[in-house]
């Protein structure tokens, strides 16, 4: 699950319980504790004990999403600090994986730069349109999404190209193409955001 997908949800609905202790929020605090670990192994050149950690901190993702629907475990709570997990993760892997790799192969800069820009830009937008128009109602796009399975897709690969050296000459495509899909989605969702912001102006003008 990814921030956008955060600003799609809706209101607290009468099944959704305003609680802490839930076995997906237990779930999504564990993953955010699993970034410490994770960021440890990545300074120090252990990628492939890292990849492990990544990918089992997207199983705990998928697993406290369907328990939470399953057996009704939906909290407001969770519906929030679910998806800051997720991109805090993603987050500190992109700033770990450029900024503290000493003497190993690293992450472009630019490529840190551009995912966090993206996230800031949609963070700073979507408070923006709720200010405006009290709207935020932003509904998780195809962009967005394939945006979402790029980033960790990057993340993966490169963790994994010390085992699959075939990875490594790959990887500038792969870092095109993560730019091609993070200026594909912000420009997704500022558009979406400025028909938001001008849907109560035509509201208000049709009532008068």
């Amino acid at each position: 699950m990814a921030l956008e997908e955060n600003l799609s949800a809706s209101p607290s609905s009468s099944r959704e319980r305003n609680v802490w202790l839930t076995i997906p929020n237990t779930l999504t605090l564990l993953r955010l504790i699993a970034i410490i670990p994770f960021a440890y192994l990545v300074t120090v050149g252990k990628d492939q004990q890292a990849l492990i950690l990544f990918i089992l901190a997207g199983l705990t993702d998928t697993i406290d999403g369907t328990i939470a629907r399953r057996f009704g475990q939906t909290s407001t709570v969770g519906r929030f600090i679910d998806p800051l997990a997720d991109k805090l993760f993603t987050g500190v892997a992109y700033i770990v994986l450029s900024a503290f790799r000493s003497g190993l192969s690293s992450i472009p800069t630019w490529v840190m730069v551009a995912v966090l820009a993206r996230d800031v830009l949609i963070l700073v937008g979507s408070l923006v349109v709720y200010r405006t128009s009290s709207n935020a109602g932003f509904k998780p796009s195809v962009y967005g999404k394939l945006n979402t399975f790029i980033e960790i897709g990057v993340v993966v690969c490169f963790l994994a190209m010390g085992k699959l050296a075939f990875i490594v000459p790959l990887l500038p495509f792969f870092y095109i193409l993560l730019l091609a899909s993070l200026l594909v989605s912000t420009a997704d969702y500022f558009r979406t955001g400025v028909r938001m912001m001008r849907a109560p102006a035509r509201g208000d003008k049709s009532g008068h």
